[in-house]
């Protein structure tokens, strides 16, 4: 049997590892768990090696797990503390690793030791890392504006952002980064909000206040994914389940992705081929053809999702005839039925009480008068109307129903 490839890798609440492969429309928990956690939840992922071979798993209680893909089993973890808060993000710079919590602390290690750390500020929500340049990040949260910093210099940022004017009532408007992401081949920077903002800025240029500031819908934009080779081109998300293409040099929508039953977490732009991949809170992956926006792949994967990423290489080994395709949707495993009893959605709709509405309520009512008319008609020897019998037992059945 062939080694089985996978498209895309995507971490969960409940803390299992999934792979897909959208060529064979299948998917596998690539880890288990003794036992549901909510502090082995994955916040965080990057490649650990550039032939994409190994995935940098960062987990909630700040942990640092290795899996290795084509061994299928996690290869080495450590222990790092970088704050008492949740991990925001994790980044591979050269052999060392770089992570980020809510506290603001961002550290760079190599093995056990701690080789740089940049106090980036409290609130934090977002850290990512320059492709280009890997040693230069980003950094930004609530009430925490965008800095970039070099990790080799962690003294003080080298560019910090300046809030814009005050809004028409004279009001100093909030800051809120959720994510954002640097222009390949350029100092460009580009982040979106909690108060639906995207917004662009140039470090090359002494203004620090952005220079594009563009609003998408009225909800908190989530995440965003540059489109590749393309410079003016990017998709967002929100909370309330809207994926949208935004043209940045007209600062209009070009098409909204639909099919979306929750909010949104991670979205990713695959880097050659025009594809969009997006997880969240639905369970659903959902892979869309970026200039048609039509809905190219969807897999139910059974818990809130993360984050993912997207492999480099599309082309996948076929594993054999003789091996029975999945279709996508695998057995339930131990650990994603105790934490869906305990934690699921399900479990609590289950748990309410149903509440009769008013016109239940009217129609119970009716019903009554109605059985006390004939009721009346029969005792006096009045003929009873077919009409009322037939209504009288329409009701009757409709009750017995609800």
């Amino acid at each position: 049997m062939a080694e089985h490839k996978y498209n895309v890798f995507v971490g969960s609440e409940t803390g299992l590892l999934k792979g897909i492969n959208i060529v064979r429309s299948s998917w596998d928990n690539l880890n288990s768990m003794e036992k549901a956690d909510r502090e082995k939840e994955i916040c965080a992922m990057c490649w650990n090696n550039e032939n994409e071979s190994e995935i940098c798993v960062g987990l909630k209680n700040q942990e640092i797990m290795i899996y290795d893909i084509p061994n299928k089993a996690f290869s080495g973890n450590f222990q790092f503390q970088g704050g008492k808060e949740k991990l925001k993000n994790v980044a591979k710079l050269n052999e060392n690793i770089i992570t980020a919590v809510d506290s603001g602390v961002v550290r760079v290690w190599k093995g056990d030791e701690i080789t740089s750390e940049i106090n980036a500020g409290q609130g934090l929500c977002k850290m990512a890392q320059d492709k280009s340049q890997a040693n230069i990040i980003g950094t930004g949260g609530k009430e925490n504006d965008l800095k970039i910093w070099d990790v080799n210099v962690p003294e003080k940022p080298i560019f910090h952002a300046k809030n814009v004017k005050n809004d028409w009532l004279n009001l100093r408007v909030p800051i809120w980064i959720l994510d954002l992401e640097f222009f390949p081949g350029s100092k460009k920077v580009i982040t979106c909000t909690g108060h639906h903002q995207v917004r662009v800025y140039d470090p090359s240029i002494p203004q620090r206040r952005p220079i594009m500031d563009i609003q998408f819908d009225e909800y908190p934009l989530t995440a965003l994914s540059l489109r590749p080779n393309r410079d003016d081109q990017v998709i967002v998300s929100n909370t309330q389940g809207k994926m949208a293409l935004m043209d940045l040099r007209k600062g209009q929508v070009v098409h909204i992705f639909k099919g979306f039953a929750g909010g949104i977490r991670d979205v990713q732009c695959h880097s050659s081929e025009p594809l969009v991949a997006s997880c969240g809170l639905d369970r659903f992956l959902r892979i869309y053809d970026i200039n048609t926006k039509q809905l190219m792949h969807k897999f139910y994967l059974k818990s809130r999702l993360n984050c993912l990423i997207f492999a480099n290489k599309l082309s996948i080994e076929d594993e054999g005839q003789g091996e029975e395709k999945e279709s996508g949707i695998l057995k339930d495993s131990g650990e994603e039925q105790a934490y869906e009893a305990d934690h699921g959605d399900e479990a609590v709709w289950n748990k309410l009480k149903v509440v009769q509405t008013k016109t239940i309520r009217k129609q119970k009512r009716q019903t009554y008068a109605n059985e006390t008319s004939v009721k009346v008609k029969r005792k006096t020897g009045e003929k009873e109307d077919s009409t009322e019998r037939k209504k009288l037992k329409r009701n009757k059945k409709t009750n017995k129903s609800v």
